[in-house]
């Protein structure tokens, strides 16, 4: 660990942009006035620059009142086979999972206000996708019972539902990332959703060869991929699309995306896509009504306001 000035303790291990990124967060715990807590879990006993302690009393980790107040029922209101953790969510500056809560809840309120609003701005973002009317925007969804979809933990960290011209029904499943690296461990005894990859028809019959050959893992970017497909097949949805939302400059995500894509089916190849942060972000402020566009102003200078 070093410390740099009173922004607290860094991580050596850190890659270049996290370094980058944990800098920001330290930058904005001196901003807010918050101490310097331990992390990265509960019983960790180093203190990190981008930790705080009783987040959960504070709100600091959040952008709205109101987004602190929903993350709070969330967690009381836990449902079986979700993986929300409490002390992260409230606690770590770093984290993608607070920082989802603050991309995505905003819009959940004003999709309750203004509809049409929250609708024409998804559609500047996702063009290449047939949004009509946004029906529905979550945080933190784990389709249950989870033996009906792809029959392990897997979490959408956002989506967003929407009907087409036609009154079709479809899903925007989406992983945000931070700092995060798309786990690279296979899930264990996953003989059953390789199976249900296979079943999908997206892939190539090469690629199904390597799966059932073990030359490819079913790693975290294949069992999001899979959690998105099963549940527009049991929800009976018209279409699906995965998107992955990291900053323009991490370090993985073409390539995340890319060792998907490639073995995609031509047909399928819009299945799978990314959006930078920076541009979701961006666009927000420009549709949006100035109270949301102000919320997104924050939330650029505190997590993308590198330089």
């Amino acid at each position: 660990m070093e410390s740099i000035l009173n922004l607290g303790n860094q991580c050596k291990s850190d890659n270049a942009f996290t370094k980058k990124a944990r800098l920001l967060q330290s930058m904005y715990r001196v901003k807010i006035g918050e101490e310097e807590g331990v992390g990265p879990t509960k019983t960790s006993k180093r203190k990190y620059g981008n930790m705080i302690s009783g987040g959960e009393i504070s709100g600091k980790n959040f952008l709205m009142k109101e987004t602190f107040e929903y993350a709070k029922k969330r967690v009381k209101n836990r449902k079986d086979n979700e993986t929300i953790d409490e002390f992260r969510l409230f606690n770590n500056l770093l984290s993608s999972m607070p920082m989802a809560f603050n991309l995505f809840h905003p819009l959940m309120l004003l999709l309750e206000e203004n509809p049409e609003k929250v609708t024409l701005t998804i559609r500047s973002i996702f063009k290449n996708i047939p949004v009509f009317v946004v029906t529905k925007i979550g945080l933190e969804f784990i389709p249950t019972p989870i033996e009906k979809y792809a029959k392990d933990k897997s979490a959408m960290d956002a989506y967003i539902q929407f009907q087409d011209n036609n009154g079709e029904k479809h899903i925007i499943a989406i992983e945000t990332k931070y700092t995060d690296i798309l786990g690279l461990n296979e899930a264990h005894n996953c003989e059953e959703q390789k199976q249900m990859l296979i079943d999908t028809g997206l892939f190539c019959a090469e690629f199904e060869g390597l799966l059932i050959a073990n030359k490819i893992k079913l790693t975290q970017i294949y069992r999001n991929l899979l959690l998105t497909e099963r549940y527009r097949e049991v929800e009976n949805l018209k279409d699906s699309y995965s998107v992955v939302l990291s900053p323009k400059e991490h370090p993985s995500t073409e390539k995340e995306i890319r060792s998907v894509t490639e073995y995609l089916k031509p047909e399928y190849a819009y299945k799978l896509s990314a959006v930078t942060l920076e541009d979701f972000v961006d666009t927000m402020i420009q549709c949006l009504p100035e109270y949301y566009a102000q919320v997104y102003e924050r939330f650029r200078e505190r997590y993308l306001e590198f330089e």
